[in-house]
């Protein structure tokens, strides 16, 4: 696969994650098949331009854009797309739901000054409960180290077993 392509399918998880959403849910949106995203976010298979169409159109983010190696998703991608669609109950649906775990530290942990001091998963636990989402521990851990980029992961100085995380 081409580097254009990698580049592409890398943006096209970026907007998936700043959405929120499973695979599953975006694609039907996108009116995209769940194995056709599935190929073309692992960038292992070449894709035809043409089955972009149904994320450009829903997303209105341009191929052009979706081809540059700095691209990034709006923060209140979500948001803008949930008024967008307002009247339209199908999308309205599924972007009103439970957000996933990666979006939620991404676009709601992070830019707060929540984690400038380090944290156990019980406490970013409580930071989700109190906007209304009920994660699992262990749920919160496994999102938090496929976001070694973004969190600090370190043991807890005093119990075994235990990471605190914190902002790079």
């Amino acid at each position: 696969m081409d580097n254009s392509s990698l580049i592409i399918s890398s943006n096209i998880i970026e907007i998936r994650d700043a959405l929120g959403l499973s695979q599953k849910d975006f694609a039907l949106l996108t009116h995209l098949s769940t194995s056709t995203l599935v190929n073309i976010e692992s960038g292992k298979k070449s894709f035809r331009i043409k089955s972009l169409d149904g994320i450009i159109n829903f997303t209105t983010i341009k191929l052009e854009d979706l081809s540059k190696s700095n691209f990034a998703p709006p923060n209140n991608l979500r948001e803008i797309l949930t008024k967008k669609y307002k009247a339209v109950t199908s999308v309205c649906v599924l972007l009103r739901q439970e957000p996933s775990i990666p979006y939620c530290i991404k676009y709601k942990m992070l830019p707060t000054n929540f984690l400038n001091t380090p944290k156990e998963t019980n406490e970013i636990k409580r930071f989700f409960l109190d906007m209304g989402w009920n994660f699992k521990a262990n749920s919160l851990h496994t999102a938090l180290k496929r976001m070694s980029h973004l969190v600090k992961i370190s043991p807890h100085p005093e119990k075994n077993g235990t990471n605190l995380y914190s902002k790079k």
